[in-house]
């Protein structure tokens, strides 16, 4: 009779098979780095632009991935209600549900949840679990899950062993919006620090607004349009109006916002010339809502994909 020897476990083969899955959901020409030893990352992604092109390049992007892979799912239904801004106080829910989201449970070690607050929001990490009898992946955004939903919600979430995360079955990597998904995630890090840069210039200009704040603000718009996201946010269109705000100012000389805004259309009309003051203003507008799009950020774009009421209603707008 032959010995026994070593035998392969079968959590290894569905792991395998999940990654084998995983490199089918994302783009071809993206690059999937495998982390070892594995501290609750199990792979860093870089992202490229030119899906379909033999010279795809690096556009300087980068996300991580835990990646956990299941035969048998656990899959429920998960009822959401109204609730306030979590970043103003916990959670308080309304009373009664607003809708109901099928969602993947998998129980976290939080010490995994924990590890992944200590990095902060800069790089996201994406939880996500490679379904092998539906042949799907679906994904949640770790750092926003722990900061808008397991924080608000426990005094101190870390109290427990584990916690179960809730992961919504239509955020699915292989949809149109799955892809939207992944790459504004991606986008992450220079959002955040381009969003630094608005505020930061915005109080200059302020500072400035009784000296040379033109010149200044000619200066400042030549920095910012150096950033290579503002024609592939098509997931943002708020973004894409200051960009085009921008880009009338530094070949025209003026954004012209300000003739766009109905508060002030009573100020300046569509064929009125613009006086000195009007001008201001309008340069002004400009970096005033630059300097707005942190706040929404916090308070809407980081909910997006989460098993939340605000959000799973509000996204990625795609129109």
């Amino acid at each position: 009779m032959a010995r026994p020897a070593k035998r392969r476990a079968p959590q290894h083969l569905i792991d395998e098979r999940g990654i084998a899955l995983l490199k089918r959901k994302i783009p071809e020409n993206w690059v999937l780095r495998e982390y070892r030893p594995d501290y609750g990352l199990d792979f860093a992604v870089e992202v490229f632009d030119g899906e379909g092109s033999p010279f795809p390049q690096t556009l300087g992007e980068h996300f991580f991935i835990q990646l956990k892979s299941t035969e048998s799912p656990k899959i429920g239904a998960l009822q959401l209600h109204k609730r306030g801004n979590v970043e103003k106080g916990g959670e308080e829910l309304n009373s009664q549900p607003v809708m109901s989201l099928d969602t993947y449970r998998l129980s976290l070690e939080t010490t995994e949840l924990v590890t992944v607050e200590r990095m902060g929001v800069g790089q996201p990490v994406l939880l996500v679990v490679a379904d092998i009898e539906r042949q799907i992946c679906c994904f949640v955004c770790l750092n926003d899950y722990v900061d808008k939903i397991l924080i608000p919600r426990f005094d101190e979430y870390s109290h427990a062993e584990h916690r179960t995360v809730h992961i919504p079955c239509n955020n699915d990597l292989s949809t149109d919006i799955g892809k939207v998904a992944l790459r504004w995630y991606a986008k992450r890090s220079k959002l955040i620090s381009a969003f630094q840069r608005f505020t930061f210039q915005y109080s200059e200009l302020r500072g400035a607004e009784d000296g040379d704040w033109r010149s200044l603000a000619e200066h400042f718009a030549q920095k910012i349009a150096r950033y290579d996201f503002w024609d592939d946010l098509e997931m943002c269109p708020i973004i894409g109006y200051y960009r085009d705000g921008l880009r009338r100012f530094i070949n025209e000389g003026q954004p012209r916002l300000v003739e766009r805004s109905i508060p002030l259309v009573d100020v300046i009309t569509f064929e009125d010339e613009m006086d000195d003051y009007s001008k201001k203003v309008d340069v002004f507008q400009l970096w005033h809502g630059l300097s707005v799009l942190p706040k929404n950020y916090e308070d809407i774009w980081r909910e997006w994909f989460l098993p939340t009421e605000l959000g799973q209603a509000m996204s990625a707008p795609l129109d």
